[in-house]
């Protein structure tokens, strides 16, 4: 069985254990925003073996990350993936560690972006929209577009400023739509969370990842950064990085999602 088949019959599993009317598509009580993301090439940091582009299809993206208001919604629907009720190997006992409840915020900034929340659980919530996780190649194919230019490389100065918002992000995230809109639409890429992609199983290292050409972090190796295809893109290693040490059940305080269809 392939890592993305195995995902997917997890997360099948996980939504089917819901009633139908638990699965219906409610969770646009709180307004969602979307863009379209024109189709093109992306050259990921760890291509496959063979693949020096990726061609993405054009697709639909959220303007932000979801919020804690928009999750609190999903959950009200789907209880299942209420703290109390999520079973473990969902998500670990930190998922939405940082409510006061259940279904009760607390203190929690309401626009500010979830976090605590594990892959299982931001696909799931994804589902219920009638949508998806985006790839990483989807993803970084949004995020490396600058406020002027689908190619932010081209922008003088782009580089280190991602790199300033992913070294200097606070404890905790302010609220969404805050920063800079890029040239797709797309706003808060870089400076608020980490955010989960579809495929993020298929970066992780494993036994058999050099001979089975997944897509290999050579970051967790001595002389990896050899391989990348761009070693002065110092915030790419650092997503690729974090991607590289996470399992589906991971609940980060740091990590949150937006969705693709």
């Amino acid at each position: 069985m392939t890592r993305h088949l195995a995902i997917a019959t997890l997360l099948a599993l996980a939504v089917q254990s819901a009633p139908l009317g638990a699965r219906a598509a409610q969770t646009a009580t709180v307004e969602t925003q979307t863009v379209q993301v024109p189709g093109g090439e992306v050259a990921l940091l760890f291509p496959v073996e063979g693949e020096d582009l990726a061609y993405v299809e054009a697709f639909e993206l959220d303007v932000t990350p979801v919020t804690n208001a928009q999750f609190l919604a999903f959950v009200t629907d789907h209880t299942e993936w209420a703290r109390s009720a999520v079973p473990r190997v969902f998500a670990t006992d930190t998922y939405l560690a940082h409510w006061a409840g259940d279904l009760v915020l607390g203190s929690v900034d309401p626009a500010a972006p979830v976090t605590n929340v594990s892959w299982f659980a931001a696909a799931a919530y994804c589902e219920a929209r009638g949508g998806r996780l985006p790839t990483e190649a989807e993803w970084e194919l949004a995020a490396r577009a600058g406020r002027d230019t689908t190619d932010g490389y081209l922008e003088p100065g782009y580089r280190e400023q991602v790199l300033a918002y992913v070294t200097s992000r606070g404890s905790a995230p302010g609220p969404v739509g805050q920063g800079e809109v890029n040239a797709y639409g797309v706003n808060d890429m870089h400076g608020l969370v980490w955010e989960w992609v579809f495929d993020a199983g298929a970066a992780m290292n494993t036994a058999d990842s050099r001979s089975a050409g997944d897509r290999r972090l050579q970051l967790l190796c001595g002389g990896g950064s050899a391989r990348a295809t761009d070693t002065g893109d110092y915030a790419a290693f650092l997503r690729y990085a974090f991607r590289s040490g996470l399992s589906g059940d991971y609940a980060g305080g740091g990590l949150g999602f937006r969705c693709a269809s």
